[in-house]
């Protein structure tokens, strides 16, 4: 049986920070291609100033990674507002979670690493949850703002 004193020199030894550091930056990719590809969905909206979008910074904690900072991609129509909330890059069955939020609701999207691509979280199964599209996220933006 492995002492408390040899547990955490392996804990430490498994910290390195250059993975660390790689997965942020994989995590933060991941997030600016979701939120550039919804902000092109959302273009001819924002022209015509139907619907006002921002990036922002934010500082995110994760046990894993430590804290660094990630974009967050805000909606405001009339007077609702949608938050892109970044969650983790750190979930069970996912390589990142973003939730929707806005005030009907909290829509799950799940980040497939290994197959570059976002899902809708929704269904019993990850091979059930729909790939996110624009037809798809069109449907959880107007569920949000209904």
């Amino acid at each position: 049986m492995a002492t408390l004193t040899e547990f955490l020199r392996k804990q430490k030894a498994a910290d390195n920070p250059r993975r660390r550091l790689r997965r942020q930056r994989e995590w933060i990719s991941a997030l600016e291609g979701l939120f550039e590809t919804i902000r092109s969905w959302l273009a001819e909206a924002e022209r015509e100033k139907l619907i006002k979008v921002r990036t922002e910074k934010v500082s995110h904690t994760e046990e894993s990674l430590g804290t660094f900072e990630v974009p967050r991609l805000t909606m405001t129509v009339d007077h609702k507002t949608i938050v892109m909330k970044p969650i983790g890059a750190t979930v069970i069955g996912a390589d990142g979670r973003v939730d929707m939020v806005s005030s009907k609701g909290t829509y799950i999207l799940l980040y497939l690493a290994g197959q570059n691509r976002w899902v809708h979280g929704f269904g019993n199964k990850p091979s059930e949850f729909p790939e996110l599209s624009e037809k798809v996220f069109t449907d959880l933006l107007t569920r949000a703002l209904a």
